[in-house]
């Protein structure tokens, strides 16, 4: 019997080493990231004005596919805001929606989009157990699913009007993060497009890129 408990005894300790010996650590992480949003492609009339913004939070799921884990895959879920400050008042009739430039002035005039994510990714970093600080190149695509498409307009006068658009089925969106510890720059391009939209007897589908920045905390 004391042979049994000294094989054993043996088996843990050995198991506890190889397990030292082994890397383990993964990048699990909570992101933030906010970027100026533009319209890809849009109508000479339709117009960004004031500072548009996009902002997003969630958390991403890492999971390393090499030994020594600075290369992995990453799956997640998160919300997503994009805010497009124009000069075209948007309606909706007979499933179209219309974009006509506001005459005679405004004082306020927004588009949004909200929707929850789902992030793919692909992950490369230097980084191992004690190095906390290092390079990583993120990209992949993230499926959007809205939950809500809105504009906002307040006339000169104060009266505030606003309308809800149809909202798109799922949209995937392309996405690349690169940089340094905390300091990360992210370039995101829309896939699919959000609506198909009617401005100057024009159809044009709206899609945006956004340039910004991205922290991960741990």
């Amino acid at each position: 019997m004391k042979h049994i408990y000294c094989i054993l005894f043996l088996l843990v300790v050995g198991s506890i080493f190889a397990q030292e010996k082994t890397p383990t650590f993964r990048e699990d992480q909570i992101y933030m990231s906010i970027a100026y949003p533009y319209f890809s492609d849009a109508p000479n009339n339709l117009i960004q004005n004031k500072l548009s913004y996009a902002f997003s939070v969630g958390f991403i799921r890492d999971m390393p596919i090499n030994k020594q884990r600075t290369l992995a895959v990453g799956i997640g879920f998160g919300y997503d805001q994009t805010t497009i400050y124009n000069n075209n008042l948007f309606t909706y009739a007979e499933d179209n929606i219309s974009a006509t430039v506001i005459e005679g002035g405004y004082q306020k005039n927004y588009l949004r989009i909200q929707s929850f994510a789902v992030p793919l990714e692909f992950r490369w970093r230097n980084s191992n157990e004690t190095k906390h600080a290092f390079w990583r190149i993120h990209t992949g695509i993230s499926i959007h699913f809205p939950s809500r498409f809105s504009t906002y307009n307040k006339t000169l006068t104060g009266q505030i009007n606003t309308t809800k658009l149809p909202l798109k089925g799922p949209i995937s969106r392309w996405n690349v993060y690169f940089g340094f510890n905390t300091w990360n720059i992210s370039i995101a391009h829309d896939i699919q497009s959000w609506a198909t939209l009617n401005a100057s007897n024009n159809k044009f589908d709206m899609k945006f890129t956004k340039i910004g920045l991205i922290f991960y905390v741990f």
